[in-house]
């Protein structure tokens, strides 16, 4: 029979993220009662004892990690928490190997960037959901966008582009203000945005040089409000099915936000020039 107990919530975008622990305690519990019932567990750990070892994967054993940098050439804090947890951790490994120390920080709870940083990456996540709170935490709020019309590099995706606008509109129509980095309103529409993207820079940008090509995935149900039409996007999106390519996000200087997420490890100049882009901004400093 159906457990209710075992039932694991949903929000607009997919299952409930690990990141908001209290959401998980009540299924926790339940399920581990649920494999003790019915689950001879000695059993099954004395099978795992004299099971033999499996054999190495061919793509593993073929494949030596990439040596990681003994210095840091650049400190980037990335935004993690409730608000923003939708991150490929390849991203962040990818980053760590062509020299940059990752410093966490959270958008919700603290009213300072971390000391001493060269860059900001703000991944997706759910800032609509906790957008009362993140326009409560003013004084972070005015520290990015004081850091960013500074020249300090950003790069945010997503979830990272709605927090850098000038509000977000929430699920119940309330509007929330936000870091104001960029123009307009992130609008929670009900329209679900989804798919596969390829796509080329239309000038130089933190991670890539005019002109590159690149792959990425959309998934949001906001979309940017009030976007003033002469304002620089970061790419063109190539149409799936005929028609005219479609101007997507922004860039210019040290700033780069798009709702597209890339994948770092598709083109490995992603990471390197992040990187050197802070590194730049440092030694100008």
């Amino acid at each position: 029979a159906n457990d209710p107990g075992l039932e694991i919530h949903e929000r607009h975008l997919g299952l409930i993220p690990t990141i908001e622990p209290g959401r998980w305690e009540a299924f926790l519990t339940a399920a581990t009662e649920h494999v003790v019932k019915h689950i001879d567990l000695d059993r099954l750990l004395a099978a795992i004892e004299d099971a033999p070892p499996a054999p190495p994967s061919p793509s593993a054993s073929s494949q030596a990690p990439s040596p990681r940098r003994t210095s840091s050439r650049a400190r980037i804090a990335v935004a993690r928490d409730e608000a923003f947890s939708f991150y490929y951790e390849d991203n962040l490994d990818l980053l760590r190997e062509a020299g940059a120390e990752l410093i966490f920080f959270s958008p919700l709870r603290d009213e300072t960037l971390p000391p001493a940083i060269d860059g900001v990456y703000i991944g997706g996540g759910f800032p609509e959901v906790h957008a009362a709170a993140l326009a409560a935490n003013e004084p972070l709020r005015v520290a990015l966008r004081q850091a960013i019309a500074e020249g300090l590099p950003t790069y945010a995706e997503c979830g990272g582009l709605m927090y850098l606008t000038e509000r977000i509109v929430d699920l119940e129509g309330q509007a929330h203000p936000m870091v104001g980095a960029l123009p307009g309103r992130s609008v929670m529409t009900g329209q679900l945005t989804l798919g596969y993207r390829l796509l080329t820079t239309c000038t130089d940008t933190l991670l890539a040089p005019a002109g590159t090509r690149l792959r990425g995935h959309e998934f949001h149900y906001s979309e940017w409000a009030d976007r003033p039409a002469g304002l620089p996007p970061a790419y063109l999106i190539s149409p799936r099915q005929g028609g005219p390519e479609r101007p997507e996000g922004f860039a210019h200087g040290n700033l780069l936000a798009s709702y597209v997420h890339l994948h770092f490890a598709a083109a490995p100049v992603l990471a390197e020039r992040f990187v050197a882009r802070c590194q730049a901004w440092r030694e100008r400093r």
